[in-house]
């Protein structure tokens, strides 16, 4: 099976990322869903189909497999219990292992498939790096069930985040879906286009009913099986949603 392939800008020493922009990551992840199996304007990726496929890669010149488990209860360094876990040791040189805590999300269809598409950003931007470094002996990231606060700064969890949401609802996908529920359902619509998208209409959240604005979700959510508030999130990070900024105060 061939690898999937993936490149982005990194340092050539130690294969660590740049400062990736959000667009840049995104756009990885558009290389890797490209190269995942299915039609290729499903919205909804296949697990198990995905599962299969992405147990190859070569990202930025470096191969590696990719061992997936999903059968067992997953816990961190500290013995606590965690959604997913991406790991690597030098006792199986290029090789790295994912565990899904499948268990705990197999009830759950759109955490599961978020917990995945979050471990396979480890896989993408962290392996790279641990595999190329001389003496490196184990390496671990855990995906926490209740992340603490510092967690939310740590770049490599934010890399992992924007990955996933890049693979899960891809913005040029979401374009569209969103632009035909705004005129189906005559949505009202901000004076500016989408900041982030070029040129994409952005819903005026503000005028939004509550009620309409959380069936839209769910419904767009069912689309690519996620949830309601992961499209929420996706709909705002894209800029295609407006809603009020939390006042601060200095």
């Amino acid at each position: 099976m061939s690898p999937i392939i993936a490149c982005f800008r990194h340092s050539a020493l130690s294969h660590e990322p740049v400062q990736l922009s959000n667009r840049e990551i995104w756009t990885v992840a558009q290389q890797v869903r490209r190269q995942l199996p299915g039609e290729p304007l499903a919205r909804r990726l296949d697990l198990a189909a995905m599962e299969e496929k992405a147990s190859r890669f070569e990202v930025n010149g470096i191969r590696y497999d990719v061992l997936w488990d999903f059968d067992h209860d997953v816990r961190n360094a500290e013995d606590e219990e965690v959604l997913g876990v991406t790991e690597y040791h030098d006792a199986t040189p290029l090789h790295v292992l994912v565990s899904i805590n499948g268990p705990r999300l197999n009830t759950s269809e759109t955490l599961l498939r978020s917990t995945v598409a979050h471990e396979l950003g480890h896989v993408v931007f962290d392996a790279p790096v641990w595999l190329s470094r001389p003496g490196e002996t184990f390496v671990r990231v855990a995906s926490e069930i209740n992340p603490r606060p510092a967690m939310a700064w740590n770049p490599m969890e934010m890399r992992a985040n924007e990955f996933m949401g890049g693979l899960l609802v891809p913005a040029p996908l979401i374009r569209v879906d969103w632009l035909r529920q705004a005129k189906r359902n005559r949505l009202p619509m901000s004076e500016k286009p989408s900041q982030v998208i070029p040129g994409a209409p952005a819903v005026d959240g503000r005028s939004l009913n509550p009620e309409q604005a959380m069936e839209l979700m769910f419904e767009l959510g069912e689309l690519y099986g996620v949830s309601a508030e992961f499209m929420r999130v996706r709909l705002a990070r894209y800029d295609l949603l407006r809603t009020p900024r939390p006042r601060t105060f200095h």
